[in-house]
């Protein structure tokens, strides 16, 4: 599936497009069938919710491919999945104490520091990939590290967003759409709230 996602976000245009708002209007379900299942004095500020939080997030992930260019719309979603990986596996290898059991009981201190570190190396290695030996510049490769830092920290809560609001709805996942594993949500999760995050500081450090 990565595959075809990357080959339909390089070919941009409509096909791009629609991809997206394919993507959105799934997870817009996803989150309003959660929202109904919350207790009623909940489910109308889960609703509401909806606009800034689910739209929003895919107007900044449009805006990250049709302003930023191909390769640093890559370098941001390698920063997402690298983040959960290396949270994934970090956290799995060293365990330790946990973060907030009652929201994910899985996620741990040592979890989130693989989580960190992973998208901060991506970053900086994009830097020196994208400006090379010739035109090298420490201070732009500690930027983008901590660009990676920033986007690790963004991934990680907007997972805990989900988790909390599966908790309130009672559920496991957000859906059933992707065999074994969940819904929509529960895959983009970490890349919600970091899209956001990614196009505010490019557009802090390029003002």
């Amino acid at each position: 599936m990565i595959v075809v996602v990357i080959a339909i976000l390089y070919m941009g245009g409509w096909a791009f497009i629609g991809l997206l708002g394919l993507l959105a209007l799934i997870s817009l379900i996803e989150w309003v069938q959660l929202a109904l299942r919350c207790l009623p004095r909940l489910r109308y500020i889960y609703l509401f919710a909806a606009l800034p939080y689910v739209v929003g997030s895919f107007l900044c992930c449009y805006l990250i491919f049709t302003t930023l260019g191909f390769f640093w719309a890559m370098v941001f979603l390698v920063m997402v999945w690298t983040s959960d990986s290396g949270g994934y596996f970090v956290g799995k290898t060293v365990g330790g104490p946990k973060m907030i059991e009652a929201i994910s009981p899985n996620k741990t201190w040592s979890g989130m520091i693989g989580a960190l570190v992973a998208p901060m190396v991506v970053g900086a290695f994009a830097m020196i990939l994208y400006r090379g030996i010739n035109d090298f510049s420490l201070m732009a490769v500690v930027m983008m590290g901590m660009t990676g830092i920033f986007i690790g920290l963004a991934g990680q809560t907007g997972d805990l967003v989900i988790s909390a609001f599966k908790r309130k709805a009672g559920v496991k996942d957000t859906g059933a759409l992707i065999p074994g594993h969940g819904g929509l949500l529960d895959r983009i999760d970490s890349m919600m709230l970091a899209a956001p995050v990614y196009l505010i500081l490019f557009a802090i450090g390029h003002a």
